[in-house]
């Protein structure tokens, strides 16, 4: 599958690639602002400012490079881009891992608790609590990374950003969620030898006597828990240069912290890329409404949905069952796009057997695909059509993105205003859309639409009733 081409640095990268002084270095990105170029451009950069320090210091040491990623599928991305812009370097050593592959090389190997298996473990104890159990389990996690083991109480106090106001989660059901959840699960980890990822992140800073990384690049930071980031941390040599890229917009997981608390103070200098070069017009209106109004943390940045340059046809909004909804996009692939230059993503917001249809009904068509969700090498076959769930499609882009089956099944949440989850999908679904460089096609049973749909303005879209 065809990776990004070569492109000039645009004009608030150049600001970003002239900044090479050590320490702590904030690149706030808007999406389609080109966050994850801007991130290898500074690998590049940095790489050759520290290997001229390296020669003009005589120093035998190599430069140790380290490029971390939330996802195994931006990882392969990432790493094949990467690789290509310092790769015959003598004397530096690149790594591109996801923040898990790296924390579990430090330790050696472990054998961890999946998230799977830790939300069986917390469901019996979280009943008690008489709410629902699923943010119950994604309150738990949010406590968990962001709070240090011997800091749990700190949550009491602390303002509880990025989750949402409801449920409202007041002071006395922190206490218990504390006392009869969060420390009780700690104890049955412990008393069954067990390590859930975030016993991983901690115990990954713990670790002693490896050499320090001279330079650290942190991909869609705002999907890192406060653990995972004072891990890195501690691994740092001295001096350094450790860069975050983030986007606060489209932070899909609950995982709010603010940097003093990580340790992570004072950057030595923050950009914002606000301007959109990804979408076209009609993109870019069409996931406008999906964001706007939604809380923005200190670090978010809305794009400048005015600044698209180019036009491109309306987004197609799909209505009708779903083999019909596959008809119509197929028909739509072989007559319009050219499926050897042009690449293609299915996007789903749940994977395993969501694509079984799909995998069928590309191969009765003739047409090849390769699978993207949590593969950690990037394709480098001649298909040019992927399937991906939406969470592994962040930090990539695509000339053609189409969600099918968005139904109100794959995309629960709760019903009040300010609903978490609610909050959640919104971004992920225009996180979704806005992979897209030239078209969108959003399919939905009639009967059971996503009320995401409902946010959508019907003079930005295309309607297709099957």
């Amino acid at each position: 599958m065809r990776i990004l081409p070569p492109i000039s640095p645009t004009p608030e990268q150049l600001i970003v690639l002239g900044d090479s002084k050590p320490g702590f270095v904030l690149v706030r990105g808007a999406a389609g602002s080109g966050k994850t170029t801007t991130a290898l451009y500074r690998l590049q950069q940095l790489s050759k400012s520290w290997l001229s320090r390296r020669i003009r210091l005589g120093l035998e040491a190599p430069i140790r490079v380290l490029v971390l990623t939330y996802n195994r599928t931006l990882e392969g991305y990432i790493s094949e881009l990467a690789r290509s812009q310092v790769t015959g370097n003598f004397g530096l050593e690149l790594q591109v891992l996801t923040f898990g592959k790296w924390a579990v090389d430090l330790l050696g190997g472990a054998q961890i608790l999946d998230r799977d298996d830790s939300a069986r473990m917390l469901r019996p104890l979280a009943k008690s609590l008489s709410m629902d159990t699923d943010f119950l389990i994604e309150e738990v996690e949010y406590v968990l990374g962001r709070f240090e083991p011997g800091g749990l109480e700190a949550y009491l106090p602390a303002r509880r950003g990025g989750r949402g106001t409801t449920p409202r989660v007041d002071q006395a059901l922190r206490r218990r969620l504390l006392d009869e959840v969060i420390f009780p699960y700690t104890e049955l980890k412990k008393r069954h030898g067990l390590m859930d990822w975030n016993d991983i992140a901690v115990a990954a800073g713990e670790v002693d006597d490896v050499p320090p990384w001279d330079v650290v690049i942190v991909d869609e930071a705002q999907d890192f828990s406060a653990n995972q980031v004072r891990a890195m941390l501690r691994h740092l040599g001295d001096p350094f240069s450790a860069t975050f890229v983030i986007d606060a917009a489209q932070r899909i997981y609950p995982r709010f912290f603010t940097w003093k608390e990580a340790g992570v103070e004072p950057f030595a200098k923050t950009h914002t890329l606000k301007r959109n070069y990804r979408n076209t017009k009609q993109i870019a209106a069409f996931a406008r409404p999906l964001v706007e109004g939604l809380p923005l943390d200190d670090d978010g940045t809305l794009p400048d949905f005015n600044a698209c340059e180019s036009d491109g046809p309306l987004p197609v909004v799909v209505s009708g069952i779903y083999s019909r909804q596959v008809d119509y996009i197929l028909a739509k692939l072989l007559n319009t796009v050219d499926l050897t230059t042009e690449s293609v993503v299915f996007l789903q917001p749940r994977g395993n057997r969501w694509f079984d249809y799909l995998r069928t009904r590309l191969k009765a068509a003739g047409i090849p695909w390769t699978e993207l969700t949590r593969a950690s090498t990037w394709p480098t076959g001649p298909e040019q059509v992927a399937l991906c769930t939406i969470h592994s499609a962040k930090g990539l882009e695509f000339d053609h993105v189409i969600m099918p089956g968005l139904n109100q099944e794959v995309t629960p949440h709760g019903n009040e205003d300010g609903d978490a989850q609610l909050d959640r999908l919104r971004r992920l679904i225009a996180m979704g859309v806005g992979r897209a460089r030239k078209s969108v096609i959003v399919g939905y049973k009639a009967d059971n639409p996503s009320t995401i749909l409902s946010l959508l303005k019907p003079e930005t879209y295309e309607l297709v009733t099957l």
